[in-house]
């Protein structure tokens, strides 16, 4: 058991009036404590003395190694009595000596409690039963159920205790967490703060009164999944963070036996698409060979869908309701959850059409406030990360360039995404010097020839329809189209000339929406 000058002084941080340290001294680690008396005639760098100031005896040998936790009842500074060493906690006369000294006491018990039990889990380790026989040990030394789960919230284990929390324990049941769990997690803020920490930290939600402890699983430095201590038993102690890390890292070591780093129950489908999405398949041929010796064919066109469902409300609706709706909409595909989306393959035959989302679907994401985001299509499954980025970006792309509508194809935002070269900088810079002309000409004369060239072209160049769109006669949109043509001196009948400026119409509205937004955000 041993304790560093620097968790004593965080410990006490809020006791303490005043704390001096001595670099030669600030590293010392104390084996234990010792109350000075007046019998004491000499000092050891491995105890932490715990004393009045008027204690101190003025004859002791070795004064100069001495580490002290001082109440200073002379109301004097302490340094003046210690010059030789200043490595030294002190406290106002108001404390209690035995209080300070008893809670000292406590940290050595505890820090040898949390070794011992630390052996106890190595122990369990190196035994060699596997993850569920240290996670059941885990439980025990921290007297409360222990769950893990990956990073695609699938339970690999869980303790035999009994677990009072009805969530938890429909998740355990399902062998999963729910979408609707994992959408509703996602959005605490004691989550997504934990999240960006390396420590264990504590989760508290409305739903359930017990609070949890979430550290994470990691093999080198890469995230694996997650080691959860429900506090349904007792109250979470804190010194179950540093048990509950050391927990995560037998875990980890038992994973690390694994191949692939994951529960050997889990679909072979999943491991794939994991596998690929991570890169942790170098090569077509490694992936070719998994395919035959999983027997798995995808010989059609393929897709990458990604749901997200950041937005997602999950209250009001039974736990799994997402996952059931999905399930049934979705039904030839199956789904993971990675990188905080629901992703899928989507194979179709080579003689099939273009693929659409019906109604219903478009319904249900609409209604739910998720959406859903397709690659382009491709063949060969060694791919999928590629495309899933691709998803991913339509994702992106589709919140500014098309909000209203709940399914993006990257296909149909692909020019925007190579605009992303312009994202900072001027329209002008791709919008054509025809359109330039109009936006300037209608800045100066109040007209709106920009706008009425864009529903002209968007209708084919047909003069009724466009009339009808902009609400004015015929003879009015025959006059503007005079004017336009006057001003920028491009000839409509050519498909070329056409194609260009309403490309060019199309960029611009993207980089102008991009601009709003990005003021709105500043503001």
């Amino acid at each position: 058991m041993s304790i560093s000058f620097e968790q004593l002084s965080r410990h006490f941080d809020k006791q303490a009036v005043r704390v001096h340290r001595n670099r030669r001294l600030e590293d010392e680690i104390y084996s234990d404590a010792i109350l000075i008396t007046k019998s004491l005639t000499s000092f050891a760098p491995e105890f932490i003395y715990v004393g009045k100031r008027s204690m101190l005896p003025g004859n002791a040998a070795n004064m100069e190694n001495a580490s002290l936790m001082l109440i200073n009842d002379a109301e004097l500074p302490v340094q003046e009595d210690v010059q030789s060493s200043p490595n030294i906690i002190e406290f106002t006369a108001g404390e209690d000596v035995f209080e300070i000294y008893n809670q000292t006491r406590e940290l050595f018990l505890e820090k040898a409690e949390t070794e011992q039990a630390k052996a106890t889990l190595l122990k369990a380790f190196a035994a060699g039963k596997g993850m569920d026989h240290i996670v059941s040990v885990a439980a025990d030394i921290l007297g409360n159920p222990v769950i893990v789960i990956d990073l695609s919230y699938k339970v690999l284990a869980y303790s035999d205790s009994e677990v009072a929390d009805p969530v938890w324990r429909d998740n355990l049941e399902k062998g999963y967490c729910s979408y609707d769990f994992i959408a509703t997690v996602q959005k605490m803020k004691s989550v997504q703060n934990g999240a960006k920490s390396g420590e264990p930290y504590e989760v508290f939600c409305s739903g359930s009164a017990a609070a949890k402890m979430v550290a994470k699983i990691k093999i080198g430095d890469k995230p694996v999944g997650n080691l959860i201590l429900l506090g349904t038993e007792r109250p979470i102690h804190p010194r179950d963070r540093d048990l509950a890390a050391f927990a995560g890292e037998m875990v980890a070591a038992e994973l690390q036996k694994n191949s692939f780093y994951r529960n050997s129950t889990h679909a072979v489908y999943d491991e794939l698409i994991y596998d690929l999405l991570e890169n942790h398949l170098n090569g077509k041929e490694l992936v070719q060979e998994r395919l035959r010796s999983s027997n798995i064919r995808l010989t059609g066109r393929l897709s990458v869908l990604v749901l997200d469902i950041a937005q997602y409300d999950a209250s009001g609706k039974y736990n799994g309701y997402l996952r059931d709706r999905i399930r049934t909409l979705f039904t030839a595909e199956h789904q993971i959850f990675y990188n905080e989306h629901i992703v899928s393959i989507r194979e179709r035959e080579l003689k099939a059409a273009r693929m659409e989302c019906g109604p219903d679907m478009r319904e249900f994401l609409t209604s739910n406030q998720i959406r859903l985001g397709i690659s382009r299509e491709f063949s060969d499954i060694a791919d999928c990360r590629k495309y899933y980025l691709q998803a991913v970006k339509a994702l992106e792309i589709g919140l500014t360039a098309m909000p209203a509508d709940p399914v993006v194809l990257y296909s149909d935002v692909q020019l925007y995404d190579m605009l992303s070269a312009y994202t900072q900088g001027d329209y002008r810079e791709v919008c054509h010097p025809a359109l330039l002309t109009l936006r300037e000409y209608d800045g100066k004369h109040h007209a709106d020839l920009y706008h009425t060239l864009f529903i002209y072209l968007k209708n084919n160049r047909q003069l009724q329809r466009t009339a009808t769109e902009l609400f004015i006669h015929r003879n009015t949109l025959r006059y503007r189209l005079h004017q336009i043509s006057v001003l920028i001196h491009v000839d409509l009948d050519n498909i070329d000339n056409v194609l260009k400026l309403y490309m060019s119409y199309k960029m611009t509205a993207y980089l102008d929406r991009l601009r709003e937004a990005g003021e709105c955000t500043s503001g």
